[in-house]
């Protein structure tokens, strides 16, 4: 049912390439791509996001910031948009220059609550 969720995703987010379901450490519980990208590079990505997730943690800890929901890394032609599920499970959407943040962020939230619904 996670892959189903994570396809959905895809399809209704232009600029979408791959999204991942992550759990606290790492490890991959699901992944949906529709485009000739490896599912190991993919894995990689996404638990490197939950690494700085981690630390990103840790750091609005330690300035008492509050706990970080999501953050987004950008590069010249693709953006990594993570968005924290619950007990340290996360999202990771890969896009490419086509896509619209405000949008993303929406199809992730409602990413996140059917997964919630789901666990």
């Amino acid at each position: 049912m996670f892959r189903q969720i994570l396809d959905e995703l895809i399809v209704t987010t232009r600029g979408a390439l791959a999204a991942l379901f992550l759990d606290w450490e790492g490890e991959t519980v699901a992944l949906a791509c529709d485009h000739d990208l490896s599912d190991h590079e993919l894995r990689i990505l996404g638990a490197y996001q939950g690494i700085f997730f981690d630390r990103l943690r840790t750091l609005c800890d330690h300035v008492g910031a509050g706990a970080p929901h999501r953050f987004k890394v950008e590069f010249h032609s693709k953006a990594v948009l993570s968005y924290d599920v619950r007990d340290g499970y996360y999202l990771v959407l890969l896009l490419d220059g086509a896509y619209n943040e405000g949008l993303a962020w929406r199809q992730l939230e409602i990413c996140r609550k059917r997964l919630l619904e789901e666990m």
